[in-house]
């Protein structure tokens, strides 16, 4: 299989080890009617969207082709519930799509306004809908913790991933990863597949788009450096204890410029379709993103969060800016979570 990749600023490492993992001391607040026992098992949600034209058996036929053609065996590993998730949990340990219109991003007139009066607006619906969250953990022995859309390709989001073309971030940390998965729609597929024998026509095209919609586009014409310049995080604990809410209130980041980052185009092939990723290493962020990371772990099954982005409007045809994604993850009980099991090669006669 083609892919096009490339790494910025520090090289990722294939593989994450295994670091120690004690059961924090704040527990989730049981609901008035919860009962107390094992953690129940997580399973998908029956409001999960995101069936292909042909079925689970013609991705089941997809999945098997794609393992034989690279040789290797994959498992579908078990994904987050969409909120409202089986009640079973309770509504923790799942994912939502938050209302987009709750974040502020820059407007129209941003740009000329002076420093003091910068005012932002609140934005419009997102451009990319979002397909799942997952959130596993890793050990000594699970395989590559980036590069997903290629090393996991029929495992991921319960063995749905790239059913559509799919726009994935991926959080690496210590402990495990975080990965979100959004709808990259049909508008961009031509500047995420742009080469050098249509790059001159589908820069040209820039000027039919939308403010918004040019600067994502930009967004996958451009160098990694473009990249890193212009993808922002907006993080929202929205629920949880007051010392995270206080940390983790909205304020926006690019986020190339605080972690080392890595791009991943994989064309589509074999009946599965385009997949851009960027993996963000975590574990190569300053004092202050570790706090903010080893307390987010701590923390994790009491909050709930926001991780939004947008591409940030730099010039004035890309304003007003709207939204990129977002995904909410209610709760997540990481004691409850997979584990990125090894990549395990076929045996051959």
């Amino acid at each position: 299989m083609e892919k096009r990749h490339s790494v910025c600023r520090r090289t990722l490492g294939a593989s994450l080890t295994q670091s120690t993992r004690a059961r924090s001391a704040e527990r989730n607040v049981p609901e008035p009617d919860s009962t107390h026992g094992a953690p129940p098992t997580l399973k998908r949600s029956e409001s999960d969207c995101i069936e292909s034209p042909g079925g689970e058996e013609d991705l089941d036929d997809i999945a098997h082709q794609l393992s034989d053609e690279l040789n290797i065996d994959c498992k579908a590993i078990p994904t987050l519930p969409r909120y409202p998730a089986a009640l079973s949990t309770k509504n923790t340990s799942c994912w939502s799509e938050p209302d987009a219109g709750r974040f502020k991003v820059r407007g129209a007139n941003y740009l000329q306004q002076t420093a003091r009066r910068k005012e932002k607006v609140p934005s419009g619906p997102y451009l990319f809908k979002a397909l799942g969250a997952d959130v596993l953990l890793t050990n000594e022995n699970s395989g590559p913790g980036t590069e997903v859309c290629t090393n996991y390709t029929t495992s991921m989001l319960g063995g749905r991933a790239r059913s559509k073309a799919t726009f994935i971030i991926n959080f690496v940390c210590p402990w495990g990863v975080i990965i979100n998965y959004y709808e990259i729609p049909e508008l961009y597929l031509r500047y995420l597949r742009t080469d050098d024998s249509t790059r001159e026509e589908d820069e040209a095209s820039l000027s039919t788009l939308k403010p918004h919609e040019r600067a994502t586009a930009r967004f996958f014409l451009g160098s990694d450096d473009d990249r890193d310049a212009t993808l922002k995080l907006i993080p929202h604990a929205v629920e949880g204890p007051l010392v995270v809410r206080k940390m983790v209130a909205g304020t926006p980041a690019i986020i190339g410029r605080r972690l080392p980052s890595k791009y991943t185009y994989v064309p589509a092939s074999n009946g599965l379709a385009d997949c851009f990723e960027v993996d963000l290493d975590v574990n190569e962020t300053d004092k202050v993103g570790k706090t903010a990371c080893n307390m987010s772990r701590r923390y994790m099954s009491s909050v709930s969060v926001d991780l939004g982005f947008v591409i940030e409007g730099q010039k004035e045809d890309e304003l007003p800016e709207q939204m990129l994604c977002c995904v909410r993850l209610h709760k997540i009980d990481p004691l409850n979570s997979p584990t990125l099991p090894p990549l395990a090669v076929k045996q051959t006669n």
